[in-house]
């Protein structure tokens, strides 16, 4: 699988309020509140475009041709912490059959390349709902450990607290 992150713009409002709405990205959020086209757009200026957010759409390759087919999530660096040099990582889930655990595992290694080379990070680190396993190693085979679990950190999708998990990569 071959595919390429680009910075996301004003344009990409609808699919991120598509994706973050959908059940399976806002069971996997800590904020389970739908988002809307002008919330997003607020988000957008006041954390994408000031440099607190480093938002990437990710977009399929067209392996035959080489050219971008189409957008099948996003992934983000948060909080940058310049002064600290360390941030946080987070993936979007999709509903897309494209955004499968390849595609997640290259896009992490393409954000964290990201994190360490073009912005200066020391450390990235990623929280988890511990119920997720599978993110847990998806994180952990692109280099994560596990930090510590934060015990009945946040609440569910049902309204009961749920353990965190916090892992962490640094730079080789």
């Amino acid at each position: 699988m071959r595919i390429f992150l680009r910075p996301i713009t004003e344009k990409d409002t609808v699919n991120i309020v598509k994706w973050r709405n959908s059940d399976k990205v806002r069971s996997h959020c800590m904020t389970k509140a739908p988002i809307t086209e002008e919330s997003h757009l607020k988000f957008f200026k006041e954390y994408v475009l000031t440099g607190k957010y480093k938002q990437f759409i990710v977009e399929r390759i067209e392996e035959e041709t080489g050219l971008v087919s189409y957008p099948i999530a996003t992934v983000y660096l948060k909080d940058l912490d310049r002064e600290n040099k360390r941030c946080e990582l987070c993936i979007f889930t999709s509903n897309d059959v494209e955004w499968d655990a390849e595609g997640q595992s290259i896009a992490i290694k393409m954000l964290l390349e990201k994190a360490f080379d073009e912005y200066g990070m020391h450390k990235v680190f990623s929280y988890v709902f511990y119920k997720h396993s599978d993110e847990v190693e998806l994180l952990k085979s692109a280099g994560f450990s596990v930090e510590t679990i934060f015990k009945e950190e946040a609440l569910n999708e049902d309204g009961e607290f749920e353990d965190i998990v916090r892992l962490s990569i640094f730079k080789q």
